[in-house]
């Protein structure tokens, strides 16, 4: 290879990574926690505390309440952590009163939402995959 042909590929190399770190642009370990909020009119939030989400790497999905899956939890206003371990999947939240996509795809990182849980089925699923099995249900009672 000759000294011009290099230098091209190193200045154009420099470039990208320039390009995306000002377009925002991260490496897959990257965490970027948001805040948003997502409620229903008339809930009465009786109970708070956490959840935990966890999408990914693989074909994998999951919603937890002290460490063990939440199959059940009662009505109130929670916060809920969302760990997404990979560019191909998404987390996704639908039930009475909320309709909440808490990472898109390709993001890979942590994000936290406050949401309020009415009575009733709540589904969280990848939204790419969820036709193959990549849901889960809990119900807020």
């Amino acid at each position: 290879m000759n000294r011009r042909a290099l230098i091209a590929i190193v200045l154009i190399g420099a470039a990208l990574v320039v390009g995306a770190t000002a377009c925002g642009g991260s490496s897959s370990s990257s965490s970027d926690e948001t805040e948003a909020t997502t409620t229903s009119e008339g809930a009465s939030a009786s109970a708070s505390g956490t959840l935990d989400g966890e999408v990914g790497p693989g074909f994998t999905i999951e919603v937890s309440q002290n460490g063990e899956d939440a199959e059940s939890v009662k009505a109130g206003t929670y916060t809920l952590k969302v760990e997404d371990k990979s560019s191909s999947h998404n987390f996704h939240l639908i039930g009475p009163g909320v309709d909440n996509t808490v990472t898109e795809v390709p993001f890979e990182g942590e994000k936290t939402v406050t949401v309020t849980l009415e009575k009733g089925t709540y589904t969280y699923q990848c939204d790419p995959h969820a036709s193959g099995g990549m849901k889960g249900t809990f119900e807020v009672t």
